[in-house]
């Protein structure tokens, strides 16, 4: 995983990647940097080491200015970057609750006339004899 200097290298990405709007967090407000990322990367193992790249890359910089280079040199690292560091976001819970979207109700069916006249469709075509 991600030692301290990589986090903060990190954390000032994925800002500049997610920065707060409205109700929404910023990615390190939504804690990115720090456990989410770890979650992440475990479901996404084969991108680890184009991350860790990714984020070795932007060490020192500026992030837009580092953002702005990884993304016209290495496109895979950008991409591994901006994959997981939204993936983590929509991870978040305060991210989940900011979100205006309520799931629709589940109406409950009771299909089961629909299933048997389905049935009896079948029976009376009958089966195949070969």
């Amino acid at each position: 995983m991600l030692d301290s200097e990589q986090r903060r290298t990190f954390a000032a990405l994925a800002d500049v990647l997610i920065p707060a709007s409205g109700p929404m967090p910023s990615a390190t407000a939504a804690g990115v940097p720090e456990a989410l990322i770890d979650q992440v990367l475990g479901y996404r193992p084969d991108l680890a080491e184009t991350f860790a790249g990714a984020v070795a890359s932007c060490a020192g910089q500026g992030p837009e200015a580092a953002l702005d280079e990884l993304a016209a040199r290495r496109p895979d690292q950008f991409q591994a970057l901006t994959l997981l560091t939204a993936g983590a976001y929509f991870l978040s819970p305060q991210v989940k609750s900011a979100l205006p979207y309520d799931s629709p109700p589940r109406a409950a069916h009771d299909d089961t006339d629909a299933y048997v006249d389905m049935l009896v469709d079948v029976v009376e075509r009958g089966f195949p004899t070969a």
